[in-house]
């Protein structure tokens, strides 16, 4: 069985950390890593607003883009997951599908006491992700 490892990915430099330091694990362990982006339709009043179609074909290509940009040749297996719900679920759900023995996230870490506080996203991925979940600080915010 592979070391399966699953982030999330938004594009922000917070997940670019992420992402890095996963390919990173999964490559001492021989392992594989899963980058999830999860997406909603924004909500809006007006039927027909967006086309669901055209929005998740921008947030398929914005992903494999930003996979792409971080690492043009990963050393390990590198999937990409287009997820659409809401984020903590979504990523929830992609961790206990692939099995992963760890759901890695990136974190702001603005400030001392801000760092003690985690996002919406982490709280509900600790509470109930079926693996151990990772946050991680980019190396610049301290």
């Amino acid at each position: 069985m592979t070391y399966q490892i699953v982030v999330g990915v938004d594009g922000s430099p917070h997940s670019i950390a992420a992402l890095r330091w996963s390919l990173d694990q999964a490559a001492s362990r021989r392992g594989a890593v899963t980058a999830v982006l999860a997406w909603q339709v924004p909500f809006v009043s007006i039927p027909g607003a967006f086309d669901r179609a055209e929005l998740e074909q921008g947030y398929r290509e914005f992903l494999i883009t930003t996979v792409s940009e971080v690492v043009p040749a990963p050393d390990v297996p590198l999937n990409t997951v287009l997820a659409e719900g809401d984020p903590a679920q979504s990523l929830v759900t992609a961790a206990a599908e692939a099995g992963a023995a760890a759901l890695v996230l990136g974190i702001r870490g603005r400030s001392p006491i801000a760092g003690l506080m985690m996002g919406s996203v982490s709280q509900a991925c600790a509470a109930s992700a079926p693996c151990p979940v990772v946050l991680v600080k980019r190396p610049d915010t301290g």
